[in-house]
């Protein structure tokens, strides 16, 4: 057989492998499909602990649970709104009663999703109402372990250091799942979670003295942008968290200003 018959020959197999697979109606699995951990509700933060919040989309169909109730529905196609969503009916305690009551009323104002840096957002036109992430191993972030000195909080005019002229700090031991630092008012201790393109800072403690007001601001915003943050970017020695397009915090690995 020619160079030229083998080519055909090869062309012709590859053709009949694709028509193989129309006509047996395989495709490729929606990027929806699965589980993911719920991070926000109609843009407020939540953690779920002794639970897991998580949304499952499988077949068509959706399910949700907070850590009370279950929520289950229909996931509808691209461009179709979300239909009823029904629930068990248990007494909850605050704050997942409110919470659960945020999920119902997001569900039911959406009318489409998408995928954005890595987490599922479900919208009501522009408006984010429901996002989560994928559960994923912390060893992918072990390289951003050190301490390191903040530098540049969104929000803040000018932040204030600690006694002695030292910056507030974060220091990281991934290796431990481990992160703890000084917000310029108190130490706070958090648990580090790999979210899509985010190492997430979720509060497990914080030391409670009372500040003066600008310190108080400063701790505040601190960790509302580590909540809310979907980017986390190592430049050089600079450690970055972002939403979207916008800065929220900067910090420098310690001696290297």
């Amino acid at each position: 057989m020619s160079l030229s018959q083998r080519v055909i020959a090869a062309l012709a197999t590859v053709a009949l492998g694709l028509t193989g697979c129309s006509l047996t109606g395989e495709s490729a699995p929606s990027p929806y499909e699965g589980q993911w951990i719920v991070s926000s509700v109609n843009g407020e933060t939540f953690i779920g602990p002794p639970t897991t919040p998580y949304l499952t989309i499988e077949s068509g169909q959706l399910s949700a649970d907070l850590g009370c109730n279950r929520f289950s529905g229909s996931w509808p196609e691209p461009g179709e709104p979300f239909g009823p969503v029904i629930s068990t009916r248990k007494g909850c305690p605050e704050p997942l009663a409110s919470a659960e009551q945020a999920l119902t009323s997001a569900l039911a104002s959406a009318n489409g999703y998408r995928i954005h840096y890595d987490r599922l957002q479900i919208l009501a036109g522009e408006r984010v109402v429901l996002e989560g992430y994928r559960a994923a191993p912390l060893s992918q972030w072990l390289p951003l372990s050190g301490e390191y000195s903040l530098t540049y909080l969104k929000g803040v005019e000018r932040i204030h250091d600690l006694f002695g002229g030292r910056p507030p700090y974060l220091e990281l031991t991934l290796d431990r799942a481990k992160a703890e630092g000084n917000s310029g008012c108190n130490q706070y201790f958090a648990e580090p979670v790999a979210a899509g393109q985010a190492l997430s800072l979720t509060p497990a403690g914080m030391t409670l003295m009372a500040c003066q007001p600008a310190l108080m601001e400063q701790e505040q915003a601190l960790m509302r942008h580590f909540a809310e943050a979907n980017r986390t970017l190592l430049e050089g020695e600079r450690l970055q968290w972002w939403r979207d397009e916008t800065l929220l915090l900067e910090f420098v690995r310690s001696g290297e200003e």
